[in-house]
Order: structure tokens, then sequence, then C-alpha cells
């Protein structure tokens, strides 16, 4: 419990400490071309990870309780198997919606 308390104070202290770095001017930092970083680009990267890992621990956690279920009541396999097929349609789509937003937020559409 002490490990993970210190593990999210450190992880909310890196997020405090870089927002400066974060906040300064990107106009004044780009080449007069024009060919300053895109951050939105990296940002995208970044939600469609958080995204993708997220639907994954929820698939795994799925498929863990529906096998577990098919196990201790195997009559009702075809409904339990339903349910879970459904579930992981759901859950894959909202990864995909997070992929189509990303896209949009890094301007590629």
């Amino acid at each position: 419990m002490t490990s993970r308390r210190v593990l999210m104070i450190g992880m909310l202290l890196l997020a405090v400490l870089a927002l400066p770095a974060m906040a300064q001017d990107n106009a004044a930092a780009a080449p007069a071309g024009g060919g300053g970083m895109n951050l939105g680009i990296i940002g995208a990267a970044i939600a469609i990870g958080v995204a993708a890992a997220g639907g994954a621990v929820g698939q795994g956690k799925a498929v863990s309780a529906a096998c577990s279920a098919m196990a201790r009541n195997p009559g009702a396999a075809p409904n339990v198997r339903f349910a879970l097929i459904l579930g992981l349609a759901l859950i894959e789509s909202l990864v995909l919606y997070a992929l189509l937003i990303a896209a949009r937020g890094a301007g590629l559409f």
C-alpha cells in the first residue's frame, strides 16, 4: 500500500513539475519556416496508448470472469458467452473511439 502511495505521489509531482516546461510559447521557439514540433501528435500517441492499455486490462478481466463463470456453471455457458462477446465488442469500440479522437486531436483529419 505504501509503495503505491509513493508511486502515485511521485507521478503527481512529476506532472506538476513538467507544467512550466509545457507552458512555453512554441511560436518563439519555432524556426521562421514554420517547422515547429506538433505536440498534438505526441498527445494523441499518449492518449491512444492509455486507451489501449485500459481496454486490454478490461478485456482480460472480462475473459477471466467469463471463464470462471462457465467453469462454475456449464449450463449457463451460452448466456455467459453472449454477454462476454457483447462486452468485448463494447470495450473494443471504446478503444476505436479513442483512436478517432486522438487522430482528430493530432490534426490528421
